[in-house]
């Protein structure tokens, strides 16, 4: 013997609520013929119509799974209940609102249940909508819970956090002479005319003027040392990505004053060509700051012992897309081997005896965080890195899209 629909609706795995929506078509198909075309605007314009078409929906059945999610052995008791259990969610009603106006055969959205006990339950719905009025009154939605999806989300988040952070600390420990030293800069420079200060005032006619003087000098190199140090606490700390609108021009300057040292010791020349007008990115600063140091840092060490003509990186930025800007940084080193470059963006691989070869992963995983691609090239001089980032609208969206692949 065969399974009727009725034993298939009620053993799914899956949570199915049975719905009423003829009412809201009916009303969605009057505002249509009223001539309304932009039905998003309408009820932008129209914050109470969702309530109001909603009290023509009625939920007309539920299967086991459903009454599971919302935690009810009873079926009568739970239709009883469902339109306190379910109100009107604005952007879950306003999707199928939209999908009816458009004439759209499918739908779906995600939504957070009250259900039994105050629990507030994640879930992602989907819904088959007919072509025309007749089947609205027993349309189907189907629901997964999503908690555990959530749960894993989240803790992903925190690894990648986490990993980004080692990532920074892993850095500022290979750059930690190079920064040791900037910091002995300054330090020096006040112990200096701190001495000086002293003997314009053991004269036996102190010189106020060469006192004060150095006392400025003093104050200027304090500052000098405090930007530094607040410069690598700030790249060195923990936090969660924090996206907004940067110019990129700072951004390169600030990751240029953590190598610039380092740089100059191993004689390689940094160039920065960002144009005037040159629009924001929508990013992280100190997780975009961690990508332009490290790719820079890796071009540095890796002319270390080349004998070609000039080491030099340039660091450049152009809008190569309308959503996103590209910015590429290359060195004037050896290249990197063919047989290698499909792999220097894979955890755990380096060219370096004493490399831990995460430093490019997590680049990737910062870059792609931000909705951006990024890739690696030889050109006929050295290497490039290039890396897309999300222009900032005037309008900041919450998640920038996909990013556009920079070409090889």
């Amino acid at each position: 013997m065969g399974i009727n629909h009725s034993d298939v609706f009620y053993i799914s795995p899956i949570a199915i609520l049975c719905e009423d929506w003829s009412g809201v078509k009916r009303a969605v198909d009057g505002v249509i013929a009223d001539g309304v075309e932009d039905f998003a605007t309408f009820l932008d314009d129209n914050p109470d119509f969702i309530q109001e078409v909603r009290r023509t929906h009625r939920v007309l059945d539920a299967n086991r799974a459903a009454l599971d999610l919302f935690g009810y052995d009873d079926k009568a008791e739970f239709l009883r209940e469902s339109n306190r259990l379910l109100p009107a969610n604005r952007a879950s009603n306003a999707q199928v609102l939209m999908a009816m106006a458009r004439g759209e055969t499918v739908c779906q959205g995600e939504r957070v249940l009250q259900v039994a006990g105050g629990r507030a339950v994640p879930i992602l719905w989907r819904a088959s909508l007919p072509a025309g009025l007749d089947g609205f009154d027993h349309l189907y939605f189907f629901a997964v819970d999503t908690t555990e999806l959530k749960r894993v989300q989240a803790q992903l988040l925190t690894a990648q956090t986490n990993l980004s952070h080692a990532g920074r600390l892993s850095l500022v420990g290979e750059l930690s002479a190079s920064l040791t030293h900037e910091v002995s800069q300054p330090l020096v420079s006040i112990a200096g005319h701190a001495a000086a200060a002293s003997r314009w005032l053991a004269r036996e006619t102190p010189n106020l003027e060469e006192v004060a003087a150095s006392l400025a000098r003093i104050t200027a190199s304090s500052r000098h040392a405090v930007e530094i140090v607040a410069k690598m606490r700030s790249f060195a700390r923990r936090a969660d990505l924090v996206p907004s609108r940067l110019c990129p021009k700072d951004c390169v300057a600030d990751a240029i004053a953590l190598i610039d040292h380092e740089a100059h010791r191993q004689k390689v020349t940094i160039t920065v060509d960002i144009p005037p007008g040159t629009p924001k990115v929508l990013g992280d600063r100190t997780r975009i700051q961690q990508v332009i140091v490290n790719i820079a840092f890796n071009a540095i060490q890796a002319m270390h012992g080349f004998t070609g003509p000039e080491r030099r990186i340039a660091i450049t930025a152009a809008v190569e897309n309308p959503d996103f800007l590209t910015v590429s940084i290359s060195d004037s080193g050896p290249g990197i081997p063919e047989d290698v470059l499909p792999r220097i963006f894979q955890p755990f691989f380096s060219t370096k005896a004493e490399g831990m070869g995460l430093g490019l992963s997590i680049c990737k995983t910062i870059v792609e965080e931000h909705g951006g691609r990024l890739c690696g090239r030889n050109g006929p001089i050295g290497a490039t890195i290039a890396f897309t980032l999300p222009i900032a609208k005037e309008t900041i969206a919450t998640k920038a899209g996909a990013g556009q692949p920079v070409a090889p």
